[in-house]
């Protein structure tokens, strides 16, 4: 087989890499997709906790709070009550004394009750619209995990095939060539092979030697770019 057809085979073999790396790329991202989704569930989830937790918090304060008014009301119809069994009038001023601090103590208690309800009102709205958010955002996850799992499934089937279709072309390509490839390929990276435009490497962006250019046009043997050691083969191939 020709030199000519030889490099053809690399190029080909080359453009095949470069679908898998592209493909294995697009697969390793799966999982992180999947994360980040799972991740805002998360957070959403969260959020709904510490409202929980807060809402739990102000309905037990609230009850403290209907408690202690619970328990003065009876002291207060006590007192009210001895009023007309006292004796001396320092004992009446005492008791009305009583009932007004216990009367404007309950009255704070409730004026506290009565932001706690409202604290309450305004976390159960809260509660309530960061579950709907939840559910619309269960919606949309499980949509794009679907999503997901449908373009990697498709990028498994491609990667089956294109590995074949790597293996039917590997071996038609002669073992001293791809050697050869190989070698480069683990000094270079990506882009192994690359064209000569006008005396231009594609790989480097350099001019190659007008006697080298010359060769490359013969293409009776690999050749590689005096500086970053590609492998080369000219436009017109």
């Amino acid at each position: 087989m020709s030199v000519r057809k030889q490099i053809n085979i690399l190029v080909q073999l080359q453009a095949i890499d470069s679908d898998i790396h592209e493909i294995n790329r697009m697969l390793a991202g799966v999982a992180g997709k999947t994360d980040k989704l799972n991740s805002e569930l998360e957070d959403r989830e969260a959020i709904i906790k510490k409202v929980v937790a807060e809402l739990d918090e102000t309905k037990k304060q609230y009850r403290s709070l209907e408690s202690n008014v619970n328990s003065n009301i009876p002291k207060i119809e006590k007192s009210k009550q001895r009023l007309s069994s006292v004796k001396t009038n320092k004992e009446y001023q005492s008791l009305l004394k009583e009932i007004e601090d216990l009367t404007a103590i309950n009255s704070q208690l409730e004026d506290q009750m009565l932001e706690c309800l409202e604290q309450i009102d305004l976390a159960e709205n809260r509660l309530k619209d960061t579950e709907t958010a939840l559910r619309a955002s269960r919606i949309q996850v499980d949509h794009a995990k679907e999503k997901i799992e449908k373009e990697a499934e498709k990028g498994r089937e491609k990667l089956e095939k294109l590995q074949k279709d790597w293996q039917d072309v590997f071996n038609t390509v002669d073992p001293g060539f791809m050697t050869r490839f190989d070698q480069v390929r683990k000094q270079v990276g990506n882009y192994t092979i690359v064209r000569v435009v006008q005396e231009v490497c594609e790989g480097c962006n350099m001019n190659i030697p007008p006697q080298m250019y010359n060769e490359l046009q013969r293409c009776k043997e690999l050749m590689f770019c005096p500086h970053c050691q590609r492998i080369i083969y000219s436009e017109n191939n």
